[in-house]
């Protein structure tokens, strides 16, 4: 509070006088959303999802919901909160929605909280999330959500040994090709996540 305080008083002065106090005092943006009732960025994680599982939010609004989620799950704080807001639950129970764009974007944000991101690729695989990616990967009718599924693996895999093992034991042998890969070669993974592309084009 004796943050506000201050921004207040220096905020509150004459031009002349704000001039004199020279280093003015900065809010964090967090901190000053929550003093004027605005949401956080957690909150705002906890409200998408709730329009996304929502019953009663149309298909139009559900997808609004999910790309404004998708947004914020690319900061890796937000990525990493997550698990605190018990949000990967719901994310992966919509890799199960009757509907295509649902899926899509379930994998899609997966890959994209996963990346580079040690902490949240432990999480999904835990929870068994490479099985579902694979499954959807490999099976799902509908190419553009098979896609998402490819780019989610990818983003499991690169940099994270136990990722990719557990992908290897799931991808069938037309993609891995019976090799041996390794986190550090970026090459053969490339290669990998090509093929598995390539799958889920239906070019293999």
């Amino acid at each position: 509070m004796d943050k506000v305080l201050a921004w207040s008083i220096e905020n509150s002065a004459p031009a002349d006088e704000r001039a004199k106090i020279g280093k003015r005092t900065d809010l964090n943006p967090e901190f000053l959303a929550q003093l004027l009732g605005a949401p956080d960025e957690a909150q705002l994680m906890k409200q998408a999802m709730a329009a996304i599982e929502s019953p009663e939010v149309d298909l139009e609004n559900k997808e609004i919901a999910f790309d404004n989620f998708l947004q914020l799950c690319e900061g890796i704080d937000n990525a990493n909160n997550l698990d605190n807001l018990k949000l990967w639950g719901p994310l992966i129970n919509q890799l199960n929605s009757e509907e295509a764009v649902m899926r899509k974007y379930a994998a899609w944000t997966m890959g994209v909280a996963v990346q580079n991101n040690p902490k949240a690729q432990e999480k999904l695989l835990s929870l068994g999330g490479v099985e579902k990616l694979v499954e959807l990967t490999l099976n799902d009718p509908v190419e553009a959500v098979r896609l998402k599924g490819a780019l989610a693996i990818s983003s499991v895999v690169r940099n994270f040994e136990e990722g990719l093992k557990r992908a290897l034991e799931l991808l069938p042998e037309d993609v891995h090709e019976g090799k041996d890969y390794d986190t550090s070669d970026m090459e053969n993974i490339g290669g990998l996540i090509e093929k598995l592309r390539a799958k889920a084009r239906g070019q293999q």
